[in-house]
């Protein structure tokens, strides 16, 4: 897959590279996406600081493939994987484990503690009725997201786990993005007490 480095959305999957490069217009098409994307700012939307002087590129990473319930890769569409998303603050005493399933189709989304404990709250998007299954190695995913969140006071760390059924890959934890301002700050928590929960949660450091 093809995406650019400085905002979000600016994504091209590209699941045959002999056929993207001699499809003109598949190419075409490509390029005036990615180009769209190049003459972004993200900084605009939101004011995310962090995101005002990158200079805009696109990079190519792997493409996760997911295979269906018989357990044959699906042919045609793109299916996401799973995606895990530690919220970490300060040393990680505190990190809650967002589950995305089906974004591209039925997005929904499950909160869970680091005991992997299912937490009665929304973010954004709504909870499926059936919990997702733990991992083998989500002890390891809150370990990896620990040790990278132990020198900021809140960061995001988003992580695909190929060590699930419907992922090959041979059990890798792979790193998808690192985030300071999850939803650039505006997603709603349902119930709002949530909201203040992760707020108290997020205790700024005192600098010299």
């Amino acid at each position: 897959m093809l995406k650019t480095n400085h905002d979000g959305g600016g994504v091209v999957l590209v699941p045959d590279k002999q056929e993207f490069l001699t499809n003109k217009k598949q190419f075409k098409r490509a390029v005036k996406r990615l180009c769209e994307h190049l003459g972004r700012n993200h900084y605009s939307l939101f004011r995310e600081w962090h995101y005002k002087d990158i200079e805009p590129r696109v990079f190519a990473e792997e493409l996760l493939k997911v295979a269906d319930s018989g357990g044959m890769e699906i042919e045609g569409e793109y299916k996401a994987p799973e995606d895990y998303k530690a919220h970490v603050f300060g040393e990680g005493e505190e990190t809650y484990m967002q589950v995305d399933t089906d974004r591209f189709t039925n997005h929904t989304r499950t909160m869970f503690d680091n005991k992997w404990e299912r937490q009665p709250f929304e973010l954004c998007y709504p909870a499926p009725e059936s919990t997702p299954p733990k991992p083998t190695n989500a002890d390891t995913m809150f370990a990896i997201a620990k040790e990278i969140g132990k020198d900021f006071d809140a960061i995001r760390v988003d992580m695909y786990n190929t060590d699930n059924a419907n992922i090959g890959g041979g059990g890798k934890i792979i790193i998808g993005e690192l985030t300071f301002t999850h939803g650039g700050g505006i997603e709603k928590f349902t119930p709002s007490e949530w909201d203040e929960k992760f707020a108290k949660a997020w205790r700024v450091r005192k600098t010299n």
